[in-house]
């Protein structure tokens, strides 16, 4: 009973003992939480510069290019100042082989011109001109005549299909030399700047070779179904729109106003002369030389007793529109060849304008598959 009772003030005594114990406690909680503090805020400090600084391999000019996020940024930037004005480099490269083809395909057509005036002004293509004044179907007439002597003869219609399947090849050549040009820039720029490429084991890998090579195909694919879409229809078409427009010079209007005044005075004279078929037999084969130069004597015979004086007022009435005429219809053809070149550039620089759609579409697929995080992105997200 005497032991019990002197341990117990012992077990019972102040918390002299507990005291130490606790603060211990207190302590290692204390630094187990600084500890626990200090390795979230390294890891939270370490995080973002871990998200700040991706690898990323771009394959360009045949070999993958190990980039930081920083010389990546860099290499979007160039790609996209080097293809911002595409269209304009692809016509100043073409230029230079467009003005000869167009030269060459309009010479004949301009050398035609003199040969048609001396037809025109001539004995026997007066004399028709004015049968078929009296007749009153002179305008489509001349202008089948016009298209026979000028159109056909200088081969323009030909010509311009020629012309129009050479630029569709001449323009796929230039875009895939551009392409290449430009992938070669990229990789001498930037094969320097690459970081070691044993570090980017988990970098993004963006293939930016096969987007281009991809762009090329499509673009071709594009030219050849526009030009074959178009088929031998471009030449006639622009020879049919060339015919009515050297017709309806102004200077050709008011030569038919002189025929018209002529024929007018003929007035009956004229029209017993026709009825007896002369007139008629010289338009229905204007082609055929034999069939001419009958109906143009019949013509004659038939109208020279009382037109002698009528065609000499006439000759020297129309020889007044010659030079103006021929300036005219010069003038004409140089305008169709300018515009023609124009609406060739044109075609370059839309078809160049779509091989970048193209290419940034690509681009953006690619660096979509490769899980490239959207502030990355050379063209940033695709947009639907």
């Amino acid at each position: 009973m005497k032991a019990i009772i002197e341990r117990v003030p012992s077990s019972q005594a102040p918390g002299s003992q507990r005291h130490p114990g606790w603060r211990r406690w207190a302590v290692s909680l204390l630094l187990v939480g600084l500890l626990m503090l200090l390795a979230f805020h390294q890891s939270h400090r370490l995080q973002p510069s871990d998200r700040q600084a991706p690898l990323f391999r771009v394959v360009v000019g045949g070999e993958a290019l190990t980039l930081d996020a920083e010389t990546h940024a860099a290499f979007g930037r160039d790609l996209a100042e080097f293809t911002a004005d595409f269209d304009a480099q692809l016509v100043a490269e073409l230029t230079p082989w467009m003005a000869p083809r167009l030269e060459a395909a309009f010479a004949p057509l301009e050398a035609a011109v003199p040969g048609y005036l001396d037809w025109y002004f001539s004995l026997r293509g007066s004399y028709l001109r004015l049968g078929m004044a009296i007749a009153g179907d002179l305008d489509g007439w001349l202008e089948a005549r016009l298209r026979e002597r000028l159109i056909e003869q200088s081969g323009i219609e030909s010509a311009l299909d020629e012309l129009q399947v050479d630029f569709s090849a001449r323009l796929a050549q230039a875009q895939q030399a551009s392409l290449e040009t430009l992938e070669q820039r990229l990789h001498a720029r930037y094969a320097e700047r690459q970081v070691s490429p044993e570090s980017a084991e988990s970098g993004y890998v963006i293939d930016l070779g096969g987007v281009f090579h991809e762009a090329i195909r499509e673009s071709l694919d594009r030219l050849r179904w526009s030009t074959a879409g178009v088929g031998g229809a471009a030449g006639l078409v622009a020879g049919r729109a060339l015919t009515q427009r050297l017709a309806g010079g102004a200077a050709a209007q008011s030569a038919r106003v002189a025929l018209g005044r002529v024929a007018a005075r003929l007035g009956t004279h004229a029209s017993r002369s026709l009825a007896s078929g002369a007139t008629a037999g010289a338009v229905a084969a204007p082609t055929g030389p034999g069939a001419l130069v009958a109906g143009s004597a019949a013509v004659a015979v038939s109208l020279a007793a009382f037109a002698a004086t009528e065609y000499a007022l006439l000759k020297a009435e129309e020889a007044r529109y010659r030079p103006a005429m021929e300036e005219e219809l010069l003038g004409e053809v140089e305008r169709v060849r300018e515009e023609l070149g124009e609406a060739l550039e044109a075609r370059a620089a839309a078809a160049t304008t779509t091989l970048v759609a193209s290419l940034e579409r690509l681009a953006r697929q690619a660096e979509a598959q490769a899980e490239v995080p959207d502030e990355y992105r050379i063209f940033g997200r695709e947009t639907r």
